[in-house]
């Protein structure tokens, strides 16, 4: 009975995830296209409007408005729209790949074999995603950090002697470490117990 409801909640596990997969894929083309539209757009009218609220910045729960001297011109914003959307892509693959192998993982519990010796490898493969993850999502937390004080020009604010300096404060968030150590330790874990399923069906 618990075999045939691990091998049901698997099923429908692995579509909900592949689902979730082809969301993250064409949210991500998407993106890249509408910022591939704006650019051409901007490179025929480099006056042509291509979004608004861009001198509208965001600290926490404080929002303020610069002057219209401080705004960001066009290809200030399509060159760090263009970062992240690398940065975004870059989450995206690995999402998807991480995805991949938890549908493998998932496709060999829906078979009721859940201690198959690629289960063990995909979970792996999956320890590495989250740690390429990990990686890429540091970089995007130190990359929004300098783009908050270069996009908007925060270090000219201090030119009106009200504020002194603009710092650029960023703790490095190594949590996603934890996960891939502990991915691999259960990936062991698969791989022993596959082991000795193995062990048990040369014995019967």
């Amino acid at each position: 009975m618990n075999r045939e409801k691990m091998m049901t909640t698997a099923k429908k596990l692995d579509t909900f995830f592949r689902v979730v997969q082809r969301i993250v894929t064409i949210s991500m083309l998407v993106v890249i296209c509408v910022i591939a539209v704006l650019t051409v757009v901007n490179l025929i009218n480099p006056n042509a409007i291509i979004g608004t609220g861009f001198n509208m910045v965001d600290i926490g729960p404080i929002s303020f408005e610069l002057a219209q001297q401080y705004s960001p011109d066009n290809r200030t914003v399509l060159t760090y729209a263009w970062i992240y959307t690398v940065l975004g892509a870059a989450c995206a693959v690995a999402i998807c790949y991480a995805l991949g192998r938890l549908r493998q993982i998932l496709q060999c519990m829906a078979q009721g074999e859940p201690f198959r010796p690629e289960a063990a490898d995909h979970i792996r493969k999956l320890a590495y995603a989250v740690l390429a993850l990990g990686i890429v999502h540091n970089i995007a937390a130190f990359g929004e950090a300098l783009v908050s004080v270069f996009l908007f020009k925060l270090d000219q604010l201090v030119d009106g002697g009200q504020i002194l300096s603009v710092r650029v404060n960023y703790s490095l968030d190594l949590t996603f470490l934890i996960g891939f150590f502990l991915l691999l330790l259960i990936s062991y874990i698969f791989r022993y117990g596959a082991e000795l399923q193995q062990l048990s069906d040369e014995t019967l």
